[in-house]
């Protein structure tokens, strides 16, 4: 496993040779209904041990007296900044290993088993919102398999979808295509906002920025 992580951290660093915390954070075309409901969907992890890689998901930053994830965080800052209502996608509590060695490889076999992890929270009212903003951490270079579970469960068809990342030098990854070919009918825009999870503390402009690019004032 040292092996593996050592593996990561080199390959994150080579990644962060050409991606910056700037890179395609500023979209191509607004959307079409700013004005839309929107809801914020976000899958967030957080271990309290261990220099993350791979997953980004040890970052944990304050609001409101609360410790969020760098992913929840990002999230609850786009909901503050639109009005926008939110939902954390989950599974059941101890699904996922606490410490960060363990949660690496458990998300690295499920990853390569393409495993859906069953949902513990479910939406009913999805057809209350336009607007869909998908936010998740890069694990092993692409999104966490709770988030192709959401996908499954949510035909997101007429629906403009938007999208954003927390990693630790994968950028996007792979999470834009992923989302086009599980929604082939929804409007996934092409460009959406990506931030190294240790630096998302500090991206409340780069965030409002891509939201001021897709339409919202």
């Amino acid at each position: 496993m040292q092996k593996i992580l050592f593996t990561a951290v080199m390959m994150a660093t080579l990644l962060t040779a050409c991606s910056s915390d700037d890179d395609n954070n500023t979209p191509t075309e607004p959307i079409d209904n700013p004005n839309g409901k929107t809801l914020v969907v976000y899958f967030s992890k957080t271990v309290p041990d261990g220099v993350d890689a791979s997953t980004g998901a040890t970052q944990v930053f304050n609001y409101k007296d609360r410790e969020l994830g760098a992913t929840q965080w990002v999230a609850q800052q786009i909901a503050d900044r639109t009005g926008a209502d939110m939902h954390r996608i989950t599974v059941a509590d101890g699904y996922y290993p606490v410490t960060y060695n363990e949660l690496a490889d458990f998300a690295r076999n499920e990853k390569e088993a393409d495993t859906h992890p069953v949902l513990t929270s479910m939406l009913t009212n999805l057809a209350d919102y336009q607007n869909i903003i998908i936010g998740t951490p890069v694990w092993w270079y692409t999104v966490p398999m709770p988030i192709y579970s959401f996908l499954d469960a949510y035909d997101l068809s007429g629906k403009n979808v938007m999208v954003f990342t927390t990693h630790e030098g994968s950028g996007l990854a792979d999470a834009i295509s992923v989302i086009r070919q599980q929604e082939p009918q929804a409007n996934v825009n092409a460009t959406g906002f990506q931030t190294r999870g240790a630096s998302a503390g500090s991206q409340s402009n780069a965030i409002n920025e891509w939201l001021n690019g897709l339409g919202y004032k």
